[in-house]
């Protein structure tokens, strides 16, 4: 049996997707019976991903999500990184640190002294990137894993949310409204994590770089009256910038 799931997993794996039909034929010596359980264990040991009328391998969708991730994260790069360098200074060492997930708040991990920072995030990346550090000690919040940016949502991932202290959250957001001073992202989990953490912290700091003033996504998280600062990069628009101090929000 094993032998079998291993060549039906390298089947799919070099094939990216199949049909179940397409199986049917590689095995003709298999059931179409057992054919459909054998995908049932290796969807559960998270080899493959079963769909309609057929399963993806999951390293083809890996490596899709790594590609799609290279990408946003390699746009504004040096946009990216004056925030985080800028974002760094307003973090107390030894302190509760929620740090969210997205391309910047992954620079901003990056630049993270290696120091006693106690960090909290539902996002696997940025676990893995403070990791590298020897000082920090880090929580990865359980639930459920979106598998288009492998962060945890859902029940778990709020329940650990409601029992922790959170000094300072690190936040990103997918898009920013001028008209009605609301960030945005583009699902409505994560919208429902980042309101919890941001309505736990003590401190709020957002990142937003340029290429997100006014970029519409779907869902609402919070608004500038809920954040304590803003930090952006010098291609910010400067009348924005100046609007919002005058509305006395601290912009970075």
């Amino acid at each position: 049996m094993k032998e079998r799931l291993r060549l039906i997993k390298e089947f799919v794996d070099k094939a990216g997707k199949v049909t179940f039909r397409e199986l049917e034929l590689a095995f003709p010596s298999v059931s179409s019976m057992t054919l459909r359980r054998d995908l049932i264990r290796l969807e559960e040991e998270n080899a493959v991903l079963r769909i309609s009328g057929g399963a993806i391998s999951v390293d083809s969708v890996l490596k899709a999500k790594e590609a799609d991730f290279a990408e946003r994260i390699n746009f504004n790069i040096a946009e990216k990184k004056e925030i985080a360098e800028k974002a760094v200074e307003l973090v107390l060492p030894k302190s509760c640190v929620f740090i969210d997930g997205g391309s910047t708040t992954t620079f901003f991990a990056r630049a993270l002294p290696d120091d006693s920072y106690y960090v909290l995030t539902n996002a696997m990346n940025i676990a893995e990137t403070v990791l590298r550090k020897d000082k920090p000690t880090v929580a990865l919040m359980g639930g459920d894993v979106k598998k288009n940016n492998f962060i945890t949502v859902g029940k778990s991932c709020a329940d650990f949310i409601k029992n922790v202290n959170i000094q300072t959250a690190v936040m990103t957001a997918t898009g920013f409204i001028t008209e009605t001073g609301c960030f945005t992202c583009g699902s409505q989990s994560e919208a429902e994590v980042k309101s919890l953490v941001i309505n736990k912290a003590t401190c709020v700091i957002m990142l937003l770089d340029s290429s997100k003033v006014e970029k519409n996504t779907p869902y609402n998280f919070c608004r500038l009256s809920d954040i304590d600062c803003l930090v952006v990069d010098k291609k910010f628009p400067a009348d924005l910038k100046d609007r919002l101090i005058k509305m006395n929000i601290k912009v970075y």
